[in-house]
């Protein structure tokens, strides 16, 4: 009866391998658990939170990875079952209070690839890190706006002043509007030298002419370097190289942009007014509107103003617009037109010119001879193609989604093209300029106050919308959190 009662016992004791296997088990199952409730809850938040309002999955408006999210979930909640059921199948429930430290312990540790799995799957977001508070309903209107590379800083420009925000988004120097009465009417695309134009517009009762005084802003301390009043102003303005140049009723004229004295001034052809300026290292570019014949572009030499060449310019919808003046470039009549030095056209005909409508040139970028714009494919579609200014041709295109647009273009720290697209989310896209490849997937902007315009440099957005009512600056930072 003894040797009876020993086998019993033995019988229905545990092996060594087999607790430690049902430790190994339990612990597992602790962690799958774990993985499986926190993807639940993510894909709950996804759903409930991230997904947009206005669109269905089906329609694009599922938020990235969370098809993936909720298979991983599943599966996870599937393998937690399994493991739980074998871990106590036949055994009596685990009571050992160590081991139920350390499968705590293994869950909450289970959590941090759980959660990087989650990030891979969401991909990178973005949201607001700091602002400026809106400026309210008196401030002016927004004309555009700079950026300092020297010291990475951004400079906004309204026409009551303007405001520079340092590397930090925090105010730095003013330049607030002048006694008399003039308010900014114009500014120059380039900042050469770290030097901005301003054009100040006479106080006339209902407002003067445009251009009728220059301003030229140190953009590093804020100061003006020198000032110049025009007579005979058409509002138009531009810097480039050791230029500031100006348009007038019958002239255009140069100054240096250093000292502001006056370079040349060039008579414009009898009969024409000048629509837009552009200076270049060594060019500038005018073009000239005639009521008998029509639209041209002319090329002044930098040196003495002297007419270089002078070229027609087809008839279209919208009015031509200067694209580059090194390489000479401009889109008329809905084509990219490309000029040698000569004045001849590069490429192809007009009619075989690539499609580039006018459109907010806000959203036009050039990097040295690379010219990039958003081109309408579809009825909804834009894509957005690059083109070579030194023959016309196209380089490359991006989808960035069906149905979506972009909404302005920027050089990122990198070199690489920044741009914004907006469908169901908004995306911050990295593509090489060379190819239009992007680097990696685009970023999810989150809960931004956007305008409609806007100006991107960096992770810094500048809103160009009047009213007052939106942040005139803030920054962007990668999403830690969910």
């Amino acid at each position: 009866m003894g040797t009876s009662g020993t086998s019993g016992t033995s019988g229905t004791s545990e092996s060594f391998a087999g607790r430690v296997l049902r430790h190994v088990l339990v612990a597992a199952a602790c962690a799958v658990s774990a993985v499986a409730v926190l993807y639940g809850v993510l894909s709950v938040k996804l759903a409930a939170v991230d997904l947009s309002a206005e669109v269905s999955c089906t329609a694009g408006g599922c938020p990235r990875g969370l098809g993936w999210l909720v298979l991983w979930a599943l599966a996870a909640g599937a393998g937690a079952a399994l493991l739980w059921r074998a871990a106590v199948k036949g055994r009596r429930p685990y009571r050992s209070a160590g081991g139920r430290a350390a499968a705590a312990v293994i869950a909450l540790a289970a959590l941090v690839p759980g959660w990087l799995g989650f990030s891979w799957l969401r991909g990178p977001y973005m949201d607001l890190f700091g602002y400026q508070a809106p400026e309210g309903p008196a401030a002016g209107r927004p004309l555009g706006s700079w950026e300092d590379r020297g010291t990475g800083s951004v400079i906004r420009v309204r026409t009551d002043g303007v405001t520079d925000y340092d590397g930090g988004g925090r105010r730095g120097w003013g330049l607030g509007a002048p006694a008399d009465g003039r308010a900014v009417c114009a500014m120059s695309p380039q900042t050469p030298d770290h030097t901005g134009i301003l054009a100040y517009a006479d106080p006339a009762p209902g407002g003067g002419a445009c251009g009728s005084r220059l301003v030229a802003v140190d953009l590093t301390t804020g100061e003006q370097r020198w000032t110049a009043d025009v007579a005979n102003p058409a509002g138009k303005v531009s810097a480039g190289g050791s230029l500031a140049v100006t348009a007038t009723a019958d002239a255009v004229l140069a100054h240096d942009l250093r000292g502001g004295t006056e370079r040349w001034r060039s008579p414009l052809p009898e009969g024409t007014d000048a629509t837009e300026v552009l200076a270049g290292p060594d060019r500038v570019l005018v073009l000239a509107r005639s009521a008998a014949s029509g639209s041209a572009l002319l090329a002044l030499d930098g040196r003495t103003g002297a007419l270089a060449w002078q070229a027609p310019l087809p008839a279209g919808i919208d009015a031509p617009r200067l694209v580059s003046a090194a390489p000479a470039a401009v889109v008329a009549a809905g084509r990219l037109l490309a000029f040698d030095d000569a004045g001849r056209p590069r490429g192809a005909g007009t009619a075989d010119a690539p499609y580039v409508p006018a459109g907010d040139v806000r959203r036009w970028l050039v990097l040295g001879d690379v010219f990039v714009a958003p081109v309408p494919e579809r009825e909804k579609r834009e894509v957005l193609a690059a083109y070579s200014l030194r023959d016309g041709r196209l380089l490359w295109r991006r989808v960035l989604g069906d149905d979506w647009s972009v909404r302005t273009l920027g050089t990122g720290r990198t070199g690489r093209i920044a741009v914004v697209s907006r469908g169901p989310y908004t995306h911050l896209w990295h593509l090489d300029p060379a190819t239009g490849r992007p680097a990696g997937e685009p970023t999810v902007l989150r809960d931004l106050p956007l305008g409609e315009s806007i100006a991107l440099y960096g992770r810094t957005f500048v809103n160009l919308d009047p009213g007052g009512t939106l942040p005139p600056i803030f920054d962007v930072d990668p999403v830690i959190g969910w």
